[in-house]
């Protein structure tokens, strides 16, 4: 029995520590949505500087984490979003929300 709380606890603290590493490599963003392709699941947002990952502001193409994401947008609409880091990927869009 303490054999297996032993590896429990160490389980759990490997995902804290993975949560804790996701946590720190999101960022977040202002911008104006260009273009939105929902076959693809892209947005292209010219963004402001997003000082969390020394991004300069910029115009790019970012995937969405879920095509659900899009519907609630336009395009030459002024938004905020959140980026989530995915090691296959680099950074998806996580949430993403008309400015307010």
């Amino acid at each position: 029995m303490k054999k297996a709380l032993i590896a429990l606890f160490a389980a759990v603290s490997m995902v804290a520590a993975v949560s804790t590493v996701q946590a720190a490599d999101a960022a977040s963003g202002k911008g104006t949505v260009n273009k939105i392709d929902a076959a693809t699941a892209t947005v292209n947002i010219s963004h402001e500087a997003i000082p969390a990952i020394q991004w300069p502001a910029m115009t790019m193409d970012f995937k969405v984490a879920n095509k659900k994401l899009l519907s609630g947008i336009k395009v030459g609409q002024a938004i905020t979003f959140g980026l989530a880091k995915e090691a296959k990927t680099g950074y998806v869009i996580s949430h993403i929300e008309p400015a307010k």
